[in-house]
């Protein structure tokens, strides 16, 4: 008897379907979850190209900032000025990131700071536009500071000098001690040639707590109880490995009085941890940022305080010619002083 190739024989079961077994679920699973295993860290770097670009746009951005101020004004802005109605509160002055306001598309801003500060008369703690966060002084790939303050991630540079008060020691394209013009320095003065000199760096923003020591690398000052060194330019490699040492850690390191944790927290502020830092250790420094002095609400003080970033293996730099480059950690020590300084004599070929 025949029937339609491919008709079943009336009243027969059809074939039953195979299902998964467990053995094979298990390696179906196993092998998604190696999947998701390579693709995640090429989805965090990915991630980390774009924040380190983004970061980048950002620097190459202050460093026209900074040559369009210096082409209206013939001058760098000092790191630093006081308040005229306060010319002692020097841990109240005004930044030199608040001066390129304009040059970063943010006259209104810089408008509304002349406005409440009565023109750089008050100090500027009180003035509410200071908080006001500027997508240009931050980079993405740090935390955002606690609460409703801005943060700030960038740092102009008073090169290799611990000092925050002495304007001779201070060898960088930068300087100040809250004072006016006489701190003022011009492209002029940088005789290392600005494509050899650090202009403006990266550092990161603190917690808000000094009660707790942030784990890893963080640009938060531990009070160093050594004093100031005996040095204060171009130490050498075994004289900051001494001071790195000997600062305090652990419990030691806690409390108003020993760290200061509000770094990175008001771009309107013309201090070491807020816009200055100095390259006296190299970047992303294996020992704590320090104060050579009590800790408490300001870094006006001497201190180390070395670029650093959220980047593996170093820092973003904005030299003085405009160009943003990438800085390894592990950069010999003079040639990143030579970089941080001015006029030493010594100009330096980056990479």
């Amino acid at each position: 008897m025949h029937f339609p190739q491919g008709q079943p024989l009336a009243g027969s079961m059809p074939a039953a379907r195979r299902a998964f077994t467990l053995v094979e679920l298990l390696v179906v699973i196993a092998i998604i979850g190696v999947l998701i295993a390579l693709l995640l860290p090429a989805v965090q770097q990915a991630r980390e190209a774009a924040r380190r670009m983004s970061c980048s746009n950002n620097m190459k951005q202050m460093g026209l900032a900074f040559h369009n101020y210096h082409d209206t004004y013939k001058t760098l802005p000092a790191s630093s000025y006081l308040p005229s109605g306060d010319p002692t509160s020097v841990y109240r002055s005004y930044s030199s990131l608040a001066m390129i306001l304009p040059f970063v598309e943010q006259a209104q801003l810089f408008e509304l700071v002349q406005q409440q500060s009565q023109n750089f008369r008050d100090n500027y703690y009180n003035i509410a536009a200071g908080r006001t966060k500027v997508s240009a002084f931050k980079c993405p790939s740090d935390r955002e500071y606690p609460g409703d303050y801005a943060g700030v991630n960038y740092a102009v540079s008073h090169g290799a000098t611990t000092r925050f008060s002495r304007l001779a020691s201070q060898n960088g394209m930068f300087r100040g001690e809250g004072g006016a013009t006489g701190d003022e320095l011009a492209f002029k003065d940088v005789t290392d040639g600005l494509s050899n000199t650090l202009m403006v760096s990266e550092h990161l923003v603190g917690d808000a707590n000094d009660d707790a020591l942030i784990n890893g690398n963080t640009s938060e000052p531990i009070f160093y109880t050594g004093g100031n060194p005996s040095w204060d330019q171009f130490p050498t490699q075994a004289q900051i490995d001494a001071i790195g040492t000997a600062i305090p850690t652990g419990s030691a390191a806690l409390g108003n009085d020993q760290q200061n944790s509000i770094n990175g927290r008001d771009w309107l502020s013309g201090l070491y941890t807020q816009t200055v830092l100095n390259t006296v250790a190299p970047p992303n420094w294996k020992y704590a940022t320090c104060e050579f002095g009590s800790s408490g609400f300001a870094a006006d003080r001497d201190g180390i305080y070395p670029p650093r970033s959220r980047h593996p293996g170093g820092v973003l730099v904005t030299a003085g010619d405009g160009s943003s480059r990438f800085v390894s950690e592990t950069i010999d020590l003079p040639t990143w002083q030579y970089f941080g300084a001015r006029n030493d004599g010594k100009p330096v070929q980056m990479p």
